[in-house]
């Protein structure tokens, strides 16, 4: 999953690319970011459909300098 979302970010040309992963009770967020703009197309592609796959929610943040998805252990996944 980090890996493809770090995939994701390196085809913006980024130079550095920063992985975060954060644990909150059952969820699990991980983030790719860069200094670089990403643009929508970069949250769609062949790789997406895994992270969309084994996350319970996806996205690019407002700034869009990040993609990110949630994972949980909860029920609902």
């Amino acid at each position: 999953m980090a890996n493809e979302l770090f995939i994701a970010t390196l085809s913006a040309g980024a130079e550095a690319i920063e992985v975060t992963l954060a644990a909150t009770g059952d969820d699990l967020k991980i983030t790719a970011a860069t200094s670089e703009r990403l643009f929508l197309r970069h949250s769609h592609g062949p790789g997406w459909r895994i992270i969309n796959g084994l996350s319970r929610i996806t996205g690019i943040t407002a700034d869009e300098h990040a993609v990110w998805a949630r994972l949980s252990a909860g029920a609902d996944t």
